[in-house]
């Protein structure tokens, strides 16, 4: 079985009334809506096998969903004019291991580094998760991939970042996503500004994830 040459990600805002930077605003995501919307489901084996959303520890279910965004990302959406989109609704990532055409909006990303992370998931069970770093070329803006087969990861990786696609956002919108438990919610930070919204944002920075096998989340 091969792997996928091109792959994508979806990325739907979090309501946070305080995250009014794309810095500190973080999303949900997904490569498709079963992994985009695991908020709803019942089953935790589910939210197990979505996609690296399982390396929190047991009870942290509300921070598994959402993600702020790395500096490559950020970089992107700021050269594409799409971080107001971004913060309103959320946007749309595609990648590939070649360059897919001449459009300027692929950007990329080179091997910077490999590691490797140790967390302690569910009943305190240790796992490790294999990361590569990949910077912006030409810059020093950064994301990191999780490999999601034993092949190695290419040297390159292509990314682009669009609007969500109509198709998509009609999903988003069916499955109340934006509309969410913590999107009706009204707190001081509402009507305050204490001028620290711009500085700390306690969620995890989004992984993406490598190729997979043809087939997958297609």
């Amino acid at each position: 079985m091969g792997v996928n040459k091109d792959w994508s990600l979806t990325l739907v805002r979090h309501y946070s009334p305080s995250a009014k930077k794309i810095e500190v605003a973080t999303f949900y995501f997904g490569r498709d809506m079963d992994e985009l919307a695991p908020r709803w489901r019942t089953s935790a084996i589910d939210r197990l096998l979505s996609l690296t959303k399982d390396e929190l520890a047991e009870g942290d279910q509300e921070s598994r969903d959402f993600r702020k965004l790395p500096s490559g990302l950020i970089s992107l959406l700021g050269a594409a004019g799409l971080t107001d989109t971004a913060l309103e609704s959320g946007f749309y990532v595609e990648m590939s291991i070649r360059k897919p055409s001449r459009d300027p909006a692929w950007v990329k990303f080179v091997m910077l580094a490999e590691g490797t992370s140790r967390s302690r998931g569910y009943f305190g069970r240790t796992h490790d998760t294999v990361r590569v770093s990949y910077v912006e070329d030409g810059t020093e803006n950064t994301v990191e991939f999780v490999p999601l087969h034993s092949d190695p990861m290419p040297r390159c990786i292509w990314v682009k970042v669009t609007e969500l696609p109509p198709a998509i956002m009609a999903n988003v919108v069916a499955e109340e996503i934006l509309s969410g438990p913590d999107s009706e919610q009204t707190t001081l930070d509402e009507f305050t500004d204490l001028g620290l919204e711009d500085q700390y944002c306690r969620a995890r920075e989004l992984t993406l994830p490598g190729p997979d096998w043809d087939g997958c989340c297609g």
